[in-house]
């Protein structure tokens, strides 16, 4: 109990600090704040982006979607997803120079997209971690059942980012072999992936030779559900050696 109400606590804690730091998910409780109108219930862009430009969006939203379903099931929670086409309004809502970002706390998300964002992959990117946080809930999220690069690296496969993954299946689609240690933690995370974009390919890399060793996404549930631990694979060449 007293875990459950400190996990809680904290939780609260980091909520309120995000808040206070962050400019999107202010954005996110007042759109209009920040120069965004309403386009559809869980959508608000630009108010200047053109109403072709919007339902091309609404359109690669919903491709996006179906993707995140076909590997991992209906997205479910609360989601609000805030679309700038001009880097000004990035600047308003805290961008610095990421496609995308997404702020969740269990079933409730609220994902930045700027210009570069507005498309069907990162889309499909960052509304895997929307289902990946919601499935977890925020005591699996307080608890880091998925460390940054898992997180990161299921993204990238549901996703099929062609920058990451090469074609075919399982580790033939690594494209960089993963260093030993790779980012745990959100920030760690951010801090490395602003200057080294390959880190991408390699938590991908690292997590097919993971789901190998693991019963593919039956051991990613079991991981998400805290029926199991997730460690990197043990021989991170292993992904170099079978791929082509």
């Amino acid at each position: 109990m007293r875990s459950l109400l400190a996990l809680g606590l904290g939780g609260l804690l980091g909520l309120v600090a995000l808040l206070a730091l962050l400019p999107a998910p202010r954005a996110a409780l007042c759109p209009g704040c920040f120069g965004l109108v309403r386009a559809t219930d869980t959508l608000w862009v630009e108010a200047a982006m053109p109403a072709p430009d919007r339902l091309r969006l609404i359109a690669q939203i919903a491709a996006a979607k179906a993707q995140v379903a076909r590997a991992l099931g209906p997205t479910r929670g609360r989601l609000r997803l805030l679309a700038c086409q001009t880097a000004a309004c990035d600047r308003r809502l805290g961008g610095r120079g990421a496609a995308a970002v997404t702020y969740s706390f269990g079933p409730v998300a609220v994902v930045r997209l700027s210009p570069r964002g507005l498309s069907t992959t990162i889309l499909t990117h960052e509304l895997t971690h929307v289902a990946l946080h919601a499935r977890m809930g925020p005591v699996g999220q307080l608890a880091d059942r998925l460390p940054a690069w898992a997180d990161e690296g299921l993204a990238v496969i549901v996703s099929d980012d062609p920058r990451y993954l090469a074609p075919g299946s399982g580790l033939r689609r690594c494209r960089k072999t993963p260093r030993p240690v790779l980012p745990e933690t959100a920030r760690d995370w951010l801090h490395l992936a602003a200057q080294e974009r390959d880190i991408y390919a390699e938590a991908a890399c690292a997590m097919l030779g993971w789901m190998a060793e693991n019963d593919g996404w039956t051991g990613v549930w079991a991981v998400i559900e805290g029926r199991r631990t997730l460690h990197p694979p043990a021989n991170p060449l292993a992904p170099a050696r079978a791929a082509p």
